[in-house]
């Protein structure tokens, strides 16, 4: 009689080829499962919010008009040059309030530019304000919800 021997488990060479495979395609993925990274997006779109709000608040505080400027670059927010002891009403803005870089990782829908009034902290019209996705609204009140 011929006696069947069977087998149980996984021989060493099989184990250490699973490994190996498994090994490759984690290194093949894992850069693109990092470069996305939404705690930099949230993160940029919070502080955007946040500058946003403050652009009004400068504009009303100091009664001189605000630009905000979003694009690929990063934000800012500018104001005229002082006249005597008022800024400006006209000419170039000169004095930048504050500026950030856009992250590395972060897409913006588009650019936009627009002034928060000095006397109400309105603007021209409503805007949306797309982060990797995100939406800002800025209303032609001056207020900012989101994201």
């Amino acid at each position: 009689m011929r006696s069947i021997s069977h087998s149980r488990g996984f021989s060493l060479i099989e184990l250490i080829a699973v490994i190996v495979i498994l090994s490759i395609i984690a290194a093949a993925t894992f850069p693109n499962v990092t470069a996305a990274n939404p705690f930099v997006e949230r993160g940029y779109a919070d502080a955007v919010a946040a500058h946003l709000r403050r652009a009004r608040d400068v504009a009303m505080t100091t009664g001189c008009d605000v630009r905000f400027t979003i694009n690929n670059a990063g934000y800012n927010a500018m104001q005229r040059a002082a006249a005597g002891t008022h800024c400006a009403t006209a000419g170039p803005w000169a004095l930048t309030l504050f500026s950030e870089p856009e992250p590395a990782d972060v897409v913006l829908g588009a650019a936009r530019q627009f002034v928060f009034t000095a006397s109400d902290g309105r603007i021209a019209a409503d805007l949306t304000i797309d982060i990797a996705g995100r939406q800002l609204v800025v209303e032609r009140s001056g207020l900012v919800s989101g994201p």
